[in-house]
């Protein structure tokens, strides 16, 4: 039994589903905790049909009356690339930061209160073309995996990409996911003016000098996301990354905008993608949109 986790709030109940029937077209031998930023998401999510799916709940009213850190953390200034998310609106640059701030803390949540074996972080809007099961040939002496942006590297974003994030329950993966979780919760740390500048992200860097066992396992499969698309070369059902044929393990559909009324969408409009002219990224973002098309709220 392998264990993920995600965050949601109910505006994006419909990725939740599509990601949950992604891992499910792979193999169905999981759980994955969703923590639910509200009362729509924690109610929908708690129904028997969607427990039936391998879905465990979790609402963020309990843990913020269990860690008064994290009740506090709410408070904490946004980070430069929240504020640039936002373009400059305060308050709700503050609260994409508190969002960003859960992911590490929901992971080690997961690790401390369930004490699996491993956790894999996924973000809510990340879908899975293969068996995700594949993703665990080669870990054995892995603790903690990362996933590169594989586009030019942004001194802002970061080497390493947080759509997803490996955490070994072993001293070195637990100490690893803890460090990050502290890092979002308490901005005085000593790496905030290096790394905190885009929320969660760029503390990923900082994985591999403070800790063992740390492996960019990325190498071991293909992935995609709107920031990458053309750095890459396809080929049938394939994708070229740096001269290396891979599947597509996954892609990060982020900033996915569809219209389920006239049947259309915009694929990352943030990223700078309006259209699309690849048939390989095509067929993709259409499987996507049918898989949340067929959701029924």
């Amino acid at each position: 039994m392998k264990n993920f986790c995600t965050v949601t709030d109910y505006n994006f109940h419909r990725r939740v589903w599509a990601l949950n029937q992604s891992l499910l077209n792979g193999s169905d031998d999981y759980i994955l905790y969703v923590l639910a930023l509200d009362t729509e998401s924690f109610n929908l999510f708690g129904q028997k049909s969607w427990k039936n799916q391998n879905i465990r709940v979790v609402s963020i009213t309990d843990l913020l009356k269990q860690d008064a850190a994290l009740l506090k953390c709410a408070d904490n200034l946004p980070s430069y690339e929240a504020l640039n998310v936002t373009s400059g609106n305060i308050p709700e640059a503050q609260r994409i930061q508190f969002i960003w701030s859960l992911s590490p803390y929901f992971t080690w949540y997961c690790l401390d209160q369930y004490n699996p074996e491993d956790i894999l972080y996924i973000d809510a809007d990340i879908y899975f073309f293969n068996n995700w099961k594949r993703i665990y040939d080669n870990l054995d002496k892995v603790s903690v995996g990362l996933v590169e942006h594989r586009s030019p590297y942004s001194p802002a974003n970061g080497k390493y990409n947080v759509g997803i994030v490996y955490f070994k329950n072993d001293i070195d993966g637990y100490k690893c996911c803890t460090w990050w979780k502290n890092c979002l919760l308490f901005t005085d740390n000593e790496h905030f003016k290096t790394h905190g500048m885009c929320g969660d992200q760029k503390y990923l860097e900082l994985f591999e000098e403070l800790f063992d066992n740390v492996e960019a396992v990325d190498k071991y499969f293909g992935h995609l996301a709107p920031w990458n698309y053309q750095y890459h070369s396809y080929g049938g059902h394939n994708i070229v990354w740096q001269g290396q044929q891979q599947d597509l393990m996954y892609c990060h559909f982020s900033n996915f905008k569809p219209n389920f009324e006239d049947n259309t969408y915009i694929p990352a409009q943030r990223h700078g993608l309006t259209k699309i002219s690849n048939p390989f990224i095509k067929r993709i973002y259409d499987d996507y949109f049918a898989c949340l098309r067929s959701v029924n709220d």
